[in-house]
């Protein structure tokens, strides 16, 4: 899926990282542009993993010719969010980072797919 207005998915979603999260830990690009399953409507799902953050958020915004769904958290936050996700059966934030494209990892990625295991 490459439309005249919009960067390819891949690197849309590095300029992305590299503009908002530029010191982060870990970024993932997950949704159904990974899974192939994108439409002309379909948007950019990142998941951000930044230390220097005392709470997690999810933001909407439009960059790149995208719109961008993202889901920031720091080292910690996330596994709440894996709880609660397993506890309610739908685990939207564990399958993102299941599925997802590691686009930058500084030894965070791995550690945090190995937690998801937990529930």
């Amino acid at each position: 899926m490459n439309h005249l207005n919009k960067l390819d998915h891949i690197e849309a979603a590095n300029q992305f990282i590299n503009k908002y999260f530029p010191n982060c830990q870990g970024a993932l690009l997950a949704g159904s542009v990974v899974r192939g399953e994108a439409t002309e409507t379909s948007d950019l799902d990142i998941v951000i993993f930044d230390k220097s953050l005392s709470s997690s958020y999810r933001e909407s915004l439009k960059e790149f010719g995208w719109d961008i769904e993202v889901f920031v958290h720091n080292l910690s936050t996330y596994k709440q969010f894996f709880k609660s996700d397993y506890e309610r059966a739908r685990p939207s934030l564990p399958m993102m980072v299941s599925e997802g494209i590691i686009l930058k990892d500084e030894g965070v990625i791995n550690d945090i797919k190995k937690k998801q295991m937990i529930f």
